[in-house]
């Protein structure tokens, strides 16, 4: 049966922009067309009120079994065994913290202690002075699976498409398989929609379009990893005197047609969106410190806190980031590659830290990083045994969450066994673990944080009332 027409040209055109969040990736004139909300925010009175999520892609599924490793006799025995030559590494090359997981639970393996990656340095100083925790095991469930008895049990329901990059990448950014193209940071700015003046610029993509924040009623705005807006149609410079001409064209309707006024309205917004972020770009240029080395991810975590910067000019109280690397698919070569990642990736997290301490926000040096949470996400852990040189897709993978409201030198949840073998319960072959805590979990405990009541994270989080433990505890 045809739908009937709906006479809302706002729901037209808010149905019209879920055609660009569909994909991983989006038309840039799709998706800066639509990434102006229509409806006026309330105003939002909180002045200083301000919080913000980055949540930071490693795209291929992170190898976290060689980012966190426990050191403890009888795991670092089972690590060996299963790692073998090719990717295990030398107890000596690690970097040992000073982690005392008070709130891990200890499995049958007694005591733990633990190190991280060797390229890891700047992150294991952000960790000893508590502004850094590991959430061990986490990975997408519909609802709890006990062990691999019940995993293999065909009345317990399992994420859909377990191992395939795509469909994972859409479940861990939606938290939602039954409505896998609205995103979970999305869905939180569809709740907070008055606690920004502005919807604009509440949910910004630096990596092109992501599901993770396309919201049911508020949607994302692209820029670049250098702060500039992406341009409508590939139109990089609506601004300058030889395009005044093609702006007052297609911004004015030539008839009263009802589409045709609605289109050059919301690009009419859309430049002038373009136009403010482009302003607060230029004025924190010089206040926000450059990456002293090349690390693209630095980068973009750079245009981050320009943004943060800026918060007032954009009328923004609660922003909600994404940033990606990607490289983590290590099938093969996977020691020196997967080293360069996390080198990158500990650089660029102490850079983003150091930044957001002192960062120029009206002109005032303010210290941001109690007001700022990163998080990490992937497609997947891998599999604890090698595959001769690398590793291949697993589930269950550990994830860092770094900034001042984080209780940090900790590791929360049920760090795994590392033995590969029929005696481990969560491993259903070569070290593919069933995660001890669900995505939900983890995304919930931080939506807490930002300011969302418990009704508005079970909207939000349709599968976490399956879950015992609903707030894991990791957020001040």
């Amino acid at each position: 049966m045809t739908e009937p027409i709906n006479t809302s040209r706002r729901e037209f055109l808010r149905k019209a922009s879920m055609l660009s969040v569909a994909g991983t990736i989006g038309a840039p004139f799709a998706l800066n067309l639509f990434a102006i909300n229509v409806a006026a925010a309330s105003t939002y009175n909180a002045v200083g009120d301000y919080k913000a999520l980055v949540c930071l892609y490693l795209a291929g599924g992170n190898d976290s079994a060689n980012m966190v490793i426990a050191t403890d006799t009888p795991s670092w025995a089972g690590y060996q065994a299963a790692r073998g030559g090719s990717i295990a590494f030398a107890e000596a090359a690690l970097l040992p913290t000073a982690i005392i997981p008070t709130t891990t639970k200890v499995d049958a393996v007694g005591t733990r202690s633990f190190a991280l990656h060797p390229g890891m340095g700047p992150l294991k100083v952000l960790f000893d002075a508590g502004r850094a925790a590991i959430v061990a095991n986490v990975g997408t469930l519909i609802e709890p699976i006990a062990d691999k008895v019940a995993y293999n049990n065909s009345a317990i329901r399992k994420p859909p498409s377990l191992f395939s990059h795509s469909d994972q990448t859409g479940q861990w950014l939606s938290a939602d398989p039954a409505k896998p193209i609205y995103g979970w940071g999305g869905r939180m700015e569809d709740r907070l929609k008055a606690s920004n003046t502005r919807q604009n610029f509440s949910s910004i993509s630096l990596t092109g379009n992501s599901v993770f924040l396309a919201g049911e009623t508020v949607n994302q705005y692209q820029v670049d990893s250098n702060g500039s807006a992406v341009a409508i149609g590939g139109m990089s410079n609506l601004f300058g005197s030889n395009t005044t001409l093609l702006r007052d064209i297609i911004t004015t309707p030539t008839s009263s047609n009802v589409f045709e006024m609605d289109h050059a309205a919301v690009v009419q917004r859309a430049i002038v969106a373009q136009a403010d972020l482009n302003s607060v770009m230029q004025a924190t240029a010089s206040t926000v410190t450059a990456p002293t080395n090349y690390n693209p991810l630095a980068t973009q975590l750079q245009t981050v806190a320009r943004i943060i910067a800026g918060q007032t000019a954009l009328g923004a109280h609660r922003q909600v980031f994404f940033v990606a690397v990607s490289g983590f698919d290590t099938h093969n070569g996977q020691l020196a590659a997967h080293a360069e990642l996390m080198t990158r990736l500990a650089d660029a997290i102490s850079y983003f830290d150091g930044v957001l301490s002192t960062l120029q926000v009206d002109g005032v040096k303010t210290d941001m990083r109690s007001k700022v949470t990163l998080f990490t996400a992937s497609d997947f852990g891998r599999t604890f045994a090698s595959n001769g040189s690398g590793t291949d897709h697993g589930w269950g993978g550990h994830h860092l969450v770094v900034g001042g409201a984080v209780k940090g030198k900790e590791i929360y949840g049920e760090f795994p066994q590392t033995t590969v073998s029929a005696g481990n319960p969560r491993d259903i072959g070569s070290g593919t673990l069933i995660p001890n805590l669900s995505v939900d979990q983890y995304a919930a405990t931080l939506a807490k944080w930002f300011g969302l009541s418990p009704a508005e994270i079970t909207e939000v989080f349709p599968n976490l009332a399956n879950f015992p433990t609903q707030d894991l505890g990791f957020m001040a």
